[in-house]
């Protein structure tokens, strides 16, 4: 697998723990840097993913938590299409190029799904649709797994040979039935009184 925007890697050290073995990150912050060098002393390590050239061959798995300046309720709000959040195209771009991984993770806020009325999940959702990729998506919050802090996110989960419901939602998946894609998402929320989604 290779790990985007790995920040402390924190997805990688996870699915690391389920057999996934990290052969590339790319991360910016000099402080996470130092993070992943410690995790991950012989994983080579890139600083800029507009500098990276490829993933390398063979990579099944692709974990993207891009930046979520531009989507979050306490950033800028500049969507999608802002200069930070934006770099989640160059997911897009890595994964382009010759066949692409069975599997993409992208991570982000769950701000992003309603924020100027969908634009990032339309724009990520059309993107996965053009590279043959099925996706789900699923809001999950820290607290569900023992961690002492409300923390949600989106976790957005694509394959290209794969039904990723099942991953994602396990027997609650239910069955498959493909329709229009703009009528009939797959998704989940989970609502908590007024501050719901």
């Amino acid at each position: 697998m290779v790990g985007l925007f790995a920040g402390i890697g924190g997805l990688e050290l996870g699915l690391g723990k389920h057999g996934w073995h990290t052969g590339l990150l790319c991360e910016i912050d000099p402080g996470a840097q130092s993070v992943l060098a410690t995790r991950f002393p012989e994983v080579p390590l890139h600083s800029d993913i507009t500098r990276l050239r490829a993933i390398p061959a063979g990579t099944e798995l692709v974990a993207a938590g891009f930046p979520c300046q531009d989507l979050s309720q306490a950033g800028r709000t500049a969507g999608i299409t802002g200069t930070r959040s934006g770099l989640v195209d160059e997911v897009f771009r890595l994964v382009r190029r010759k066949r692409g991984p069975r599997w993409l993770l992208i991570e982000n806020v769950p701000f992003m799904l309603q924020l100027g009325r969908g634009a990032a999940m339309r724009h990520i959702t059309s993107a996965l649709d053009e590279l043959g990729y099925t996706w789900a998506y699923r809001v999950v919050d820290a607290r569900a797994f023992g961690l002492p802090q409300r923390r949600q996110r989106v976790l957005m989960l694509a394959s290209r040979t794969e039904d990723p419901r099942e991953v994602l939602f396990g027997e609650d998946a239910g069955p498959r039935t493909v329709g229009d894609p703009m009528l009939d998402p797959c998704g989940f929320y989970w609502t908590e009184g007024v501050r719901g989604l």
